[in-house]
Protein backbone atom coordinates (compact mmCIF):
# COMPACT_ATOMS: atom_id res chain seq x y z
CA UNK A 1 0.00 0.00 0.00
CA UNK A 2 1.53 3.34 -1.07
CA UNK A 3 2.06 6.42 1.04
CA UNK A 4 -0.86 8.81 1.44
CA UNK A 5 -1.08 11.64 -1.06
CA UNK A 6 -0.02 14.81 0.77
CA UNK A 7 -3.00 17.00 1.65
CA UNK A 8 -1.93 20.40 2.96
CA UNK A 9 -4.40 22.37 5.06
CA UNK A 10 -4.15 26.09 5.87
CA UNK A 11 -5.59 27.42 9.14
CA UNK A 12 -5.56 30.92 10.55
CA UNK A 13 -6.49 34.45 9.56
CA UNK A 14 -6.03 36.79 6.59
CA UNK A 15 -2.32 36.03 6.47
CA UNK A 16 -3.37 32.83 4.67
CA UNK A 17 -6.86 33.97 3.61
CA UNK A 18 -5.80 37.05 1.65
CA UNK A 19 -8.03 36.79 -1.41
CA UNK A 20 -9.93 39.98 -0.56
CA UNK A 21 -6.74 42.04 -0.49
CA UNK A 22 -4.80 41.00 -3.58
CA UNK A 23 -7.25 42.52 -6.03
CA UNK A 24 -9.51 41.03 -8.67
CA UNK A 25 -7.72 38.69 -11.03
CA UNK A 26 -4.68 38.23 -8.81
CA UNK A 27 -3.93 34.90 -7.13
CA UNK A 28 -4.50 34.54 -3.40
CA UNK A 29 -2.19 32.32 -1.37
CA UNK A 30 -4.53 29.36 -1.67
CA UNK A 31 -4.55 29.77 -5.47
CA UNK A 32 -0.76 29.91 -5.65
CA UNK A 33 -0.37 26.89 -3.39
CA UNK A 34 -2.98 24.84 -5.26
CA UNK A 35 -1.16 25.50 -8.53
CA UNK A 36 2.17 24.35 -7.10
CA UNK A 37 0.59 21.36 -5.37
CA UNK A 38 -1.21 20.27 -8.53
CA UNK A 39 2.16 19.95 -10.26
CA UNK A 40 3.13 17.45 -7.57
CA UNK A 41 -0.19 15.61 -7.48
CA UNK A 42 -0.96 16.95 -4.01
CA UNK A 43 -4.17 18.31 -2.51
CA UNK A 44 -4.65 21.62 -0.70
CA UNK A 45 -7.51 22.93 1.44
CA UNK A 46 -7.88 26.20 3.30
CA UNK A 47 -10.08 26.67 6.36
CA UNK A 48 -8.37 29.95 7.30
CA UNK A 49 -10.75 32.88 7.70
CA UNK A 50 -9.98 36.57 7.43
CA UNK A 51 -10.57 38.21 10.82
CA UNK A 52 -10.20 35.08 12.94
CA UNK A 53 -8.15 35.01 16.13
CA UNK A 54 -6.47 32.28 18.17
CA UNK A 55 -9.76 31.25 19.78
CA UNK A 56 -11.21 30.35 16.36
CA UNK A 57 -8.65 27.65 15.55
CA UNK A 58 -10.58 25.01 17.52
CA UNK A 59 -13.56 25.61 15.21
CA UNK A 60 -11.38 25.55 12.10
CA UNK A 61 -10.00 22.19 13.18
CA UNK A 62 -13.49 20.69 12.88
CA UNK A 63 -13.46 21.59 9.17
CA UNK A 64 -10.18 19.98 8.12
CA UNK A 65 -10.50 17.03 5.69
CA UNK A 66 -10.16 13.54 7.08
CA UNK A 67 -7.21 12.82 4.81
CA UNK A 68 -5.22 15.91 5.89
CA UNK A 69 -1.52 15.12 6.16
CA UNK A 70 -0.02 18.53 7.09
CA UNK A 71 -1.38 21.58 8.90
CA UNK A 72 0.00 25.09 8.44
CA UNK A 73 -1.19 27.65 10.99
CA UNK A 74 -0.72 31.40 10.87
CA UNK A 75 -2.69 33.03 13.66
CA UNK A 76 -2.29 35.76 16.26
CA UNK A 77 -2.21 38.91 14.15
CA UNK A 78 -5.74 39.92 15.08
CA UNK A 79 -5.04 39.16 18.73
CA UNK A 80 -2.01 41.43 18.43
CA UNK A 81 -4.17 44.20 16.93
CA UNK A 82 -6.42 44.03 19.98
CA UNK A 83 -3.36 44.72 22.16
CA UNK A 84 -2.17 47.68 20.09
CA UNK A 85 -4.29 50.11 22.09
CA UNK A 86 -1.85 49.54 24.95
CA UNK A 87 0.89 51.21 22.92
CA UNK A 88 -0.88 54.55 23.36
CA UNK A 89 -1.65 54.15 27.04
CA UNK A 90 0.02 56.65 29.38
CA UNK A 91 2.37 55.27 32.01
CA UNK A 92 4.53 56.85 34.72
CA UNK A 93 7.75 55.13 33.71
CA UNK A 94 9.26 52.50 31.42
CA UNK A 95 8.73 49.82 34.06
CA UNK A 96 4.98 50.35 34.01
CA UNK A 97 5.01 50.08 30.24
CA UNK A 98 6.88 46.80 30.43
CA UNK A 99 4.35 45.47 32.93
CA UNK A 100 1.51 46.27 30.52
CA UNK A 101 3.38 44.47 27.78
CA UNK A 102 3.94 41.54 30.12
CA UNK A 103 0.23 41.24 30.86
CA UNK A 104 -0.62 41.04 27.16
CA UNK A 105 2.18 38.54 26.66
CA UNK A 106 0.85 36.27 29.40
CA UNK A 107 -2.64 36.22 27.91
CA UNK A 108 -1.27 35.55 24.44
CA UNK A 109 0.94 32.77 25.83
CA UNK A 110 -2.04 31.13 27.55
CA UNK A 111 -4.22 31.31 24.45
CA UNK A 112 -1.53 30.15 22.04
CA UNK A 113 -0.47 27.22 24.23
CA UNK A 114 -4.08 26.10 24.60
CA UNK A 115 -4.55 26.34 20.84
CA UNK A 116 -1.49 24.19 20.13
CA UNK A 117 -2.74 21.64 22.66
CA UNK A 118 -5.94 21.21 20.65
CA UNK A 119 -3.99 21.05 17.40
CA UNK A 120 -1.61 18.39 18.74
CA UNK A 121 -4.58 16.17 19.62
CA UNK A 122 -5.22 15.82 15.87
CA UNK A 123 -1.86 14.04 15.55
CA UNK A 124 -1.19 15.63 12.15
CA UNK A 125 2.23 17.12 11.32
CA UNK A 126 1.92 20.85 11.99
CA UNK A 127 3.85 23.99 11.16
CA UNK A 128 3.27 27.39 12.79
CA UNK A 129 4.17 30.87 11.57
CA UNK A 130 5.43 33.97 13.32
CA UNK A 131 3.54 37.24 12.87
CA UNK A 132 5.16 39.48 10.28
CA UNK A 133 5.75 43.13 11.07
CA UNK A 134 3.33 45.67 9.58
CA UNK A 135 4.32 48.15 6.89
CA UNK A 136 3.29 51.48 8.41
CA UNK A 137 4.38 54.81 6.94
CA UNK A 138 4.77 56.34 10.39
CA UNK A 139 8.24 55.33 11.72
CA UNK A 140 7.21 55.72 15.36
CA UNK A 141 4.13 53.54 14.90
CA UNK A 142 6.23 50.99 13.03
CA UNK A 143 8.85 50.75 15.79
CA UNK A 144 6.25 50.41 18.52
CA UNK A 145 4.49 47.60 16.68
CA UNK A 146 7.73 45.80 15.90
CA UNK A 147 8.69 45.89 19.58
CA UNK A 148 5.31 44.60 20.69
CA UNK A 149 5.25 41.83 18.09
CA UNK A 150 8.73 40.65 19.06
CA UNK A 151 7.31 39.68 22.44
CA UNK A 152 4.40 37.77 20.90
CA UNK A 153 6.62 36.06 18.34
CA UNK A 154 8.82 34.86 21.18
CA UNK A 155 5.74 33.09 22.53
CA UNK A 156 4.97 31.47 19.17
CA UNK A 157 8.52 30.18 18.80
CA UNK A 158 8.81 29.03 22.42
CA UNK A 159 5.50 27.15 22.43
CA UNK A 160 6.37 25.55 19.09
CA UNK A 161 9.75 24.45 20.45
CA UNK A 162 8.04 22.83 23.44
CA UNK A 163 5.97 20.66 21.09
CA UNK A 164 8.63 20.01 18.45
CA UNK A 165 6.75 22.01 15.81
CA UNK A 166 8.61 23.72 12.95
CA UNK A 167 8.10 27.45 12.44
CA UNK A 168 8.01 29.57 9.29
CA UNK A 169 9.42 32.94 10.31
CA UNK A 170 7.21 35.35 8.38
CA UNK A 171 8.72 38.22 10.36
CA UNK A 172 11.98 37.68 8.50
CA UNK A 173 10.47 36.68 5.16
CA UNK A 174 8.35 39.84 4.82
CA UNK A 175 11.15 42.32 4.12
CA UNK A 176 9.90 44.27 1.10
CA UNK A 177 7.03 46.82 0.87
CA UNK A 178 5.86 44.91 -2.21
CA UNK A 179 5.06 41.95 0.07
CA UNK A 180 2.08 43.94 1.39
CA UNK A 181 -1.29 44.73 -0.17
CA UNK A 182 -1.79 47.43 2.47
CA UNK A 183 -0.23 48.15 5.84
CA UNK A 184 -0.96 44.69 7.28
CA UNK A 185 -2.11 42.22 4.61
CA UNK A 186 -0.06 40.01 2.24
CA UNK A 187 -0.04 40.86 -1.46
CA UNK A 188 0.77 38.45 -4.29
CA UNK A 189 4.54 38.71 -3.71
CA UNK A 190 4.20 38.10 0.01
CA UNK A 191 1.90 35.18 -0.70
CA UNK A 192 4.43 33.72 -3.08
CA UNK A 193 7.05 33.81 -0.33
CA UNK A 194 4.68 32.02 2.05
CA UNK A 195 3.93 29.32 -0.52
CA UNK A 196 7.62 28.82 -1.26
CA UNK A 197 8.35 28.32 2.43
CA UNK A 198 5.42 25.95 2.92
CA UNK A 199 6.73 23.73 0.15
CA UNK A 200 10.28 24.00 1.47
CA UNK A 201 9.14 22.78 4.89
CA UNK A 202 7.32 19.82 3.34
CA UNK A 203 10.40 18.92 1.29
CA UNK A 204 12.99 19.29 4.03
CA UNK A 205 11.56 19.05 7.54
CA UNK A 206 11.82 15.75 9.41
CA UNK A 207 8.41 15.73 11.07
CA UNK A 208 8.93 12.24 12.48
CA UNK A 209 11.78 13.47 14.68
CA UNK A 210 9.60 15.85 16.71
CA UNK A 211 12.02 18.76 16.47
CA UNK A 212 11.51 22.49 16.00
CA UNK A 213 13.37 24.15 13.17
CA UNK A 214 12.95 27.76 12.07
CA UNK A 215 12.47 28.29 8.34
CA UNK A 216 12.87 31.56 6.48
CA UNK A 217 13.73 30.85 2.88
CA UNK A 218 14.36 34.07 0.97
CA UNK A 219 13.69 34.65 -2.70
Amino acid sequence: MGAAIPHLVLLGDSTLDNGFYVGKGNPAIIDQLKLKAKERGWNVTSVAVDGHSISHISTQLTRIPQDATHLFISIGGNDALSYMQLLRKSVQNVGEGLMLLSESNKQFEKDYAEMLKHVSECKIPTTTCTIYNPNFDNPEQQRMCETGLSVLNHVIITESIKRGIPVIDLKTIFNDPKDYANHIEPDVQGGSKIVENILYVIDHHRFDENICSIYAKGN
